[in-house]
């Protein structure tokens, strides 16, 4: 989402622009790239009666962004059709019944159109709550290790405790060793974790992420991730 390089891959040879760290999570966020994360290719479709989740529609809404869907039934108003999450197709009544919630919490905008259609729009708030739940999904992927440790280094102003809180527990929530308050280790790859949560949180020239051979003393870390 930036210019950084993944150290793994090569070193950047680029100069690291400052970014200004914001009070609010999402402040500085380039809302074209945020939607890139929710796109996702489908499978075989299946009907699903239920009514669907908060969270699934709202990925669906992130993933199109400022484009929005758009549903086509003449001369039916403010009608919305069915709409396909995953692998999963969801009934024109389950589908209206949950975007009247969403619009009614602001997560959604709702807009009909001169020909007939009508146009539904994930809002700022909408991308937020969407993002939240990626935030809370997000795992690393545990591979054979290669005898190498991942280490992430940040220093958040004390007056953006809040943020640095954040962006503390996330990697607690990935499964980094704290190796210190604001030192995390982990054998497995996370840069694209780590880069989108310098991203999410503002914080890129406060964190940097490292690769290294050996870490002084790292039995308990190799206990920690059941290491031999």
């Amino acid at each position: 989402m930036n210019n950084k390089v993944n150290p793994e891959e090569g070193i950047d040879k680029e100069k690291i622009k400052e970014k200004k760290v914001y009070k609010d999570p999402y402040a500085a966020i380039d809302w074209e790239k945020a939607a890139k994360i929710f796109q996702n290719s489908g499978t075989d479709v299946k009907e699903n009666r239920e009514v669907p989740k908060v969270k699934d529609v709202l990925k669906v809404l992130a993933a199109v962004g400022a484009v929005g869907l758009t549903f086509a039934f003449p001369g039916a108003g403010a009608a919305i059709g069915s709409l396909i999450i995953g692998d999963q197709q969801y009934s024109r009544w389950s589908v209206n019944k949950k975007f009247k919630q969403l619009h009614k919490q602001k997560y959604i905008d709702v807009e009909e159109n001169s020909d007939g259609t009508t146009t539904v729009k994930i809002t700022k708030n909408g991308m937020k709550r969407a993002l939240t739940y990626q935030l809370d999904e997000m795992q690393l992927t545990k591979i054979k290790w290669d005898h190498k440790w991942r280490v992430v280094i940040f220093d958040v102003p004390e007056k953006y405790k809040k943020l640095r809180d954040l962006f503390r527990m996330r990697l607690k929530q990935l499964g980094l060793y704290p190796l210190q308050q604001s030192v995390f280790v982990s054998p497995y790859p996370c840069f694209d974790q780590i880069e989108f949560l310098r991203e999410i949180y503002s914080v890129s020239i406060s964190v940097r992420y490292m690769l290294v051979d050996k870490i002084e003393d790292d039995d308990a870390i190799k206990g920690y991730f059941e290491l031999a």
